[in-house]
């Protein structure tokens, strides 16, 4: 068998080498946990085959925004999901559930899809047998409906504000709404990692399956911000691109975020939820194995409150890599955060860089496609590197055309979807404000 290289540990200070019986090593495959069910909404559409599709043709979900008037801004483009397409059986909920805030709606209906539910024809599907968790990342919460009941309270005062304003809003109503819908009564955790949110659910998962406490869990995140204020805070931090919005192919116009691209200028904000239901994989027997998560790591720190973290953040990575017991020269690709920022994608790329060396896997970010979707990046960037690895091929950057100087460092996938050796892990990342760094390591 090759020899495990940690390359790293020449860099990074403090980290000892791996006694040959420390568990991370002996243990790696049974710590691994079961990917058995997988529900995704995004501005494409319903499913993960249609996220699938989209990426690997080089769609870009972008068009001009619907839910407010953007004449007053410089980006007036977003990536929306299709709300016609939200449908929900009628229950004892459902007046409740129409009322609440999107990203809501968003995460129940990506839950019930990832327990092989049809949402639209089932009122409450049968929920796996064992001790069960959900774990929900969100970020920003019903940010669109404090805004209209602010503005509503100050224009038509008190009386006219709604009772459901305050349940629409709170950022665990997704878990809450997910558990009361399944008619769930075991433990909900919400987590608020800004950016990293949804992937730090999928690790508190992680570590409950791994302990043994549970049996089976559904984790991820959902978002839905496209409200003025979230384009006037970004707008005053220059973090919205001010690029056209584009129609389809990758090359052609192109989207707005051109992730590591040497023209990227900005983000698209995007609405999605993304929720994958896990087993141990002592516990699965009988369910179709889609994936598997073999490791995971978040830490703290950045150089200021809102720039992407460059040491901590390849630390972050590292630590994945060493909890899945995978050498970094072993990679199969990696799904990057970048987002189409000047200076982010640029830390990121260098980070990448320095943590494989001269192997130089493909690496790709799906935001140019999907807009950045806050705290449902993560799961739904693990969902696209879960379809890439049983496809076989990694989708492209959408709108990439040539890197910057800056970003010249790291081989990025470009024009068209490239094959990778399914057998090799692919790491997943996730930062945010406030020095919050969350990494994934999955397989087939």
């Amino acid at each position: 068998m090759k020899p495990m290289r940690w390359p790293w540990r020449r860099t990074a200070a403090g980290d000892d080498p791996l006694p040959s019986g420390d568990p991370a090593r002996i243990t790696a495959g049974t710590r691994a946990v079961a990917v058995t069910g997988i529900g995704c909404v995004t501005a494409f559409g319903l499913g993960r085959d249609v996220l699938d599709d989209a990426l690997a043709a080089g769609r870009v979900a972008a068009a001009p925004v619907t839910r407010f008037d953007p004449a007053r801004f410089a980006c007036r483009i977003a990536a929306e999901v299709p709300e016609p397409s939200l449908r929900f059986a009628r229950d004892h909920l459902s007046h409740e559930l129409e009322r609440m805030s999107l990203f809501v709606r968003l995460a129940v209906h990506a839950s019930m899809a990832a327990l092989g539910a049809d949402p639209a024809v089932t009122g409450r599907p049968r929920l796996p047998e064992g001790r069960g968790l959900i774990a929900m990342g969100v970020a920003m919460g019903g940010l669109p409906h404090i805004e209209q009941g602010v503005l509503k309270q100050e224009r038509s005062g008190p009386r006219k504000t709604t009772p459901f304003l305050i349940p629409s809003l709170i950022p665990n109503m997704a878990a809450s709404m997910t558990a009361l819908r399944l008619g769930f009564e075991g433990p909900q955790v919400t987590l608020a990692g800004a950016c990293a949110s949804g992937t730090q659910a999928i690790g508190h998962a992680l570590a409950e399956l791994r302990a043994g406490r549970i049996d089976w869990a559904l984790a991820g995140g959902s978002e839905a911000v496209t409200t003025p204020i979230t384009w006037s805070g970004f707008e005053a931090m220059h973090a919205l691109s001010r690029g056209g919005a584009g129609d389809g192919a990758a090359g052609g116009e192109g989207p707005a975020a051109r992730p590591f691209d040497g023209a990227r200028d900005g983000m698209i904000c995007g609405e999605a939820a993304a929720m994958l239901l896990l087993h141990r994989v002592d516990a699965c027997e009988g369910r179709t194995v889609l994936g598997r998560i073999l490791g995971y790591a978040t830490n703290s720190g950045a150089p200021d409150l809102t720039r992407i973290p460059d040491r901590e953040g390849l630390a972050c990575m590292r630590l994945a890599l060493r909890d899945a017991a995978v050498d970094p020269h072993d990679l199969g690709a990696v799904m990057a955060q970048a987002s189409g920022m000047i200076t982010g994608d640029a830390i990121e790329a260098a980070a990448i860089a320095e943590l494989t060396g001269s192997h130089r896997p493909p690496v790709t970010s799906i935001k140019g496609a999907t807009g950045y979707v806050f705290a449902a990046n993560g799961p739904v960037s693990t969902v696209a590197a879960l379809g890439a690895l049983s496809r076989r091929r990694l989708p492209p950057v959408a709108g990439f055309r040539a890197p910057s100087e800056d970003t010249a460092c790291i081989d990025v996938v470009a024009g068209a979807p490239r094959d990778i050796d399914p057998g090799r892990p692919v790491l997943v990342n996730s930062f945010g404000f406030g020095g919050i760094n969350a990494s994934l390591v999955v397989t087939r």
